[in-house]
């Protein structure tokens, strides 16, 4: 059961894609949803976007785990296998394009924009508001290179196998976009003071209030060690340590029982070898054998039986998200799935014994 199960990745990953991670997210998520509804709905939909990404390469980095768990390979590095899998610039490429920078980053920009304003031009504030999501779209393709082009720097200064980390993007294209924007925005709407006021004369008196706006947002943006915190790749680094420490243990202790689980088959088969030399005979050793596979198949079947249809329903009393309670008697039922195999297989074998026990007739001697 446990070779056919939990020490399979190909169980682990089957069972992690049945889970409905988006829904599961969602409903863990409903206060702030019903507080935040845009925010909350903007990463409900990024998570329902991303779930098949996330999902195939936690299955890549599953596989690679397995393979040292099971002896197929001799050395584990979990950063470059973190590195090649979840938090490689590819997936991260892939995960940039489907989020949704507008709805993500919308909130956040105008509450820091808003605070940049001086306040003789405290209407701004207003046309900002209604700007903002113009410009934030205007800025999305912009705003995903410059992530994308961080991606690298900042994943490999986090897993350790960068020392420093710098990464200076220019902000002249938001102050350009912002500018445009809340132009329009000022020009379609201007304060009443301004009624009746020539264009030329109002936007220099925009461009005018708008540089000492514009001066008080910095022209570059720096992510260096201080916004991520010099201690974040020692502590990273001493995790992932602690992790491979425990999957080398843990290694062990699987070989201990995949060792234990041959030996036990060669056991029974000698166990089965001795009974027929006991025996000599083929009645005899198929009676016996068809005996012993009966009984431990019927047991052990009625035992998968009462877990699926006693234990089971057992599960819906504990307080857990529904997705999980949907999720859990199919985990359960796969997991059992190879010991009531066997317990059939046994019965059905036992059974065919007892059959030719009973059917079978030995030669008769010539003399």
């Amino acid at each position: 059961t446990l070779n056919n199960t939990i020490l399979n990745p190909e169980f682990v990953t089957s069972e992690l894609d049945r889970l409905d991670v988006a829904s599961l997210a969602e409903e863990l998520l409903s206060e702030q949803i019903s507080q935040e509804e845009e925010f909350g709905t903007a990463l409900v939909n990024t998570i329902t976007k991303l779930e098949p990404l996330v999902k195939e390469q936690i299955g890549a980095a599953t596989f690679s785990i397995f393979d040292y768990l099971l002896g197929k390979s001799q050395n584990l590095d979990l950063a470059l296998t973190l590195r090649n899998t979840i938090l490689s610039s590819d997936f991260v490429v892939s995960l940039v394009d489907e989020l949704d920078i507008s709805s993500l980053v919308g909130e956040f920009l105008s509450e820091q924009l808003t605070e940049e304003i001086p306040e003789e031009m405290e209407y701004l504030a207003e046309s900002l508001a209604e700007s903002l999501d113009d410009t934030i779209a205007e800025l999305e393709p912009w705003l995903k290179e410059q992530v994308n082009a961080a991606a690298d720097p900042i994943l490999d200064y986090m897993l350790g196998q960068s020392q420093s980390l710098k990464v200076v993007i220019s902000l002249e294209p938001v102050k350009e976009t912002l500018r445009d924007n809340l132009w329009e925005a000022f020009l379609q709407s201007p304060p009443p003071e301004f009624a009746g006021v020539p264009q030329a004369e109002l936007e220099r008196y925009f461009d005018e209030f708008y540089q000492e706006f514009s001066e008080e947002m910095p022209s570059t943006f720096e992510f260096n060690e201080s916004l991520l915190g010099t201690e974040m790749p020692a502590n990273i680094a001493e995790a992932l340590a602690q992790a491979e420490g425990v999957l080398e243990q843990a290694r062990q202790y699987i070989g201990y029982l995949q060792l234990s689980y041959k030996a036990l088959i060669g056991f029974m088969l000698l166990l089965i070898l001795g009974i027929i030399l006991i025996n000599r005979q083929v009645r005899g050793s198929t009676r016996q054998l068809g005996t012993i596979f009966l009984t431990y198949g019927a047991f052990e079947y009625a035992g998968v039986f009462v877990a699926k249809h006693f234990a089971l329903p057992q599960l819906a009393q504990f307080s857990i998200p529904a997705q999980l309670q949907a999720w859990l008697p199919q985990l359960v039922d796969d997991f059992l799935a190879p010991l009531e195999m066997l317990s059939l297989g046994l019965l059905i074998g036992g059974v065919v014994l007892l059959i030719v026990s009973f059917v079978y007739k030995p030669r008769e001697s010539a003399y």
